[in-house]
């Protein structure tokens, strides 16, 4: 005969409810711990870095593109999306230079790819540890601490981004 408690831990193990109820608590946002969220995180930063990725190769082929459409100087269209994506939203209007720079589409790209990288890589260093064994019984902890590495690595990245005066590229 089965005990008391092993028929309680049947019980609970049971799911109840039609498979739609079950499928709209997926997207709880609460119902979840926060590994799920650091699983499913690290995929998306993964996407949005192959896509960036992608994106980089292709704007940068743009210099091989100048001699195939017949444009008489090479990097003509290269140069013409570089500025556009470089050029501030208040560009002229008597803002510090850092200021302009800061509301600048490039910035905002940068910015956001430095919050990717920084994301996948300290989560990276989370899974990393858990797989050696460390940390393992403190995974909220060990995810909280390295998230908090990762703010304030960001924070300081975009600080230096702001700081950073314009890089002038080799031969100009």
């Amino acid at each position: 005969m089965m005990s008391e408690s092993k028929i309680i831990v049947n019980q609970s193990q049971v799911k109840t409810g039609s498979k739609a109820s079950n499928f709209l608590n997926w997207f709880k946002p609460f119902s979840r711990g926060i590994g799920m969220y650091a699983w499913l995180f690290q995929r998306i930063t993964g996407l949005c870095l192959v896509l960036y990725v992608v994106i980089h190769l292709g704007i940068i082929s743009t210099m091989l593109l100048d001699e195939f459409l017949g444009f008489p100087e090479p990097g003509i269209l290269y140069n013409t999306i570089t500025a556009a994506m470089s050029s501030s939203f208040v560009k002229g209007q008597g803002f510090p230079p850092m200021i302009e720079h800061a509301l600048s589409f490039a910035f905002f790209i940068d910015a956001g790819l430095l919050a990717g990288l920084v994301y996948h890589g300290y989560n990276g260093i989370r899974v990393v540890l858990f797989d050696l064994g460390i940390g393992v019984r403190k995974q909220k902890t060990v995810f909280w601490i390295l998230f908090t590495l990762g703010v304030i690595s960001w924070i300081l990245a975009v600080l230096l981004i702001l700081n950073m005066p314009e890089i002038v590229l080799a031969g100009e």
